[in-house]
């Protein structure tokens, strides 16, 4: 099962973490990179993952529609505002396009690379 996580933590808590870092590197340290996505507030947070962008990447997990065409259709939304928000979900890392096997249009099908997400407040 692959999980997302979404981590909520102070611009002085980034700050210090990234300083951190940036001294274990000159001294030739390894550094492993933290992995998530991280935001400043519950509201920036919410500012990208919306219910109706919540929405999308659950149909797009649970029904794995075969085109952006088609995930509007199943939540009756305008293909124009179902794209815009599936390319925030790609940008956040929960969706990336794969083209349909043997397809020969242009079309992408969204596919999940996440199967849960998982919230933590530093």
């Amino acid at each position: 099962m692959k999980i997302k996580k979404i981590v909520i933590k102070s611009r002085r808590e980034f700050d210090e973490e990234f300083l951190d870092i940036a001294k274990r590197l000159e001294r030739g340290e390894k550094v492993k990179p933290s992995k998530g996505e991280f935001f400043e507030s519950l509201e920036a947070v919410r500012s990208f993952l919306t219910d109706k962008r919540l929405e999308l990447w659950r149909v797009i997990r649970d029904q794995e529609p075969e085109s952006l065409t088609a995930l509007a259709r199943l939540v009756k939304r305008d293909y124009k505002d179902v794209h815009q928000d599936v390319a925030i979900l790609v940008e956040v890392g929960l969706v990336e396009y794969k083209k349909p096997k043997g397809s020969k249009t242009r079309a992408v099908k969204p596919v999940s690379v996440v199967d849960q997400l998982e919230f933590k407040v530093a």
